[in-house]
């Protein structure tokens, strides 16, 4: 009896699953950090910086910078439940919704952001969710409405070394169909530096395990808070790898912001730049 064999392409060798494996993370990897903001806004009065370091090549974090209307920006960093590639689509979905909302231009942040909520309850699994923290600036005033959606509290350091610590306002997205979105307010004055981060830096363990926590990132933010916001967030990064000493378990996110010309006491006609680095 004859059995067939498998035949083999002269001069072409078998696949290999985990070469396979990884070529295809790196295009991933590719794609996600295509989608954090290549060429931001670039507005009188603010430079900016985001920094996104994935765990395992692609994650659920982004940040995203966007100009709905003149005089007005928002600062978006969300943490997308889960890691690897299901957490990146999810996180491109509710980028994509944020995105598309935010074009047809300014609005009411609830409104907006309770049909953000919607689409993307409605698209992903009952045991994912997002935390979000979204900021509003009107550049003439200074003022920054902001929602916070069961996320790590940024940071807001004004002169004179205040800390301010814009606190969560509603419970992350996806878990509820019936969910709204309280807006708080602050002002920010010249000078002043916004720290937004993901809990990937809050919750990184060092070898003791104990947490980087909160008190160490405000710690860090004042150390290197004369430096530009590239400079920061890169600082502040290189601090917790190598508190947790190179085993990071989460994705960390990062976004610094600095004030030019708001409005407020003390306002100034000095013009800001832009400054940013993405996650490579």
């Amino acid at each position: 009896m004859n059995i067939p064999q498998e035949s083999e392409t002269p001069g072409r060798e078998p696949a290999d699953p985990l070469r396979s494996h990884f070529e295809e993370m790196r295009l991933a990897h590719r794609v996600v950090a295509r989608l954090l903001p290549r060429r931001g806004p670039r507005p009188e009065g603010l430079e900016w910086a985001g920094l996104c370091l994935p765990h395992s090549g692609v994650g659920g974090d982004f940040y995203d910078f966007l100009e709905p209307g003149p005089g007005r920006l928002v600062l978006a960093l969300g943490d997308v439940s889960g890691k690897g590639v299901a957490a990146a689509l999810m996180m491109a979905t509710l980028q994509a919704s944020l995105r598309s909302h935010f074009a047809l231009g300014p609005g009411d942040l609830p409104p907006l952001l309770e049909s953000v909520n919607r689409l993307f309850t409605a698209c992903t699994a009952s045991e994912h969710y997002a935390t979000l923290f979204l900021g509003e600036l009107d550049q003439a005033s200074g003022r920054l409405g902001y929602v916070n959606c069961g996320h790590v509290s940024p940071i807001l350091l004004h002169r004179g070394l205040r800390a301010e610590r814009l606190g969560p306002t509603a419970t992350p997205l996806g878990m509820f169909e019936a969910w709204t979105a309280p807006v708080a307010a602050t002002l920010i004055e010249d000078g002043d530096l916004l720290l937004i981060v993901s809990d990937g830096v809050t919750e990184a363990v060092g070898p003791g395990g104990d947490a980087y926590g909160d008190d160490r990132l405000l710690a860090a933010l004042l150390a290197h808070r004369e430096l530009r916001p590239s400079a920061v967030v890169r600082a502040i990064a290189d601090e917790v790898r190598e508190f947790a000493g190179g085993r990071l378990t989460d994705d960390l996110t990062l976004v610094a912001a600095r004030a030019r010309a708001c409005g407020g006491p003390g306002r100034s006609s000095a013009p800001g730049g832009n400054a940013r680095e993405g996650g490579r």
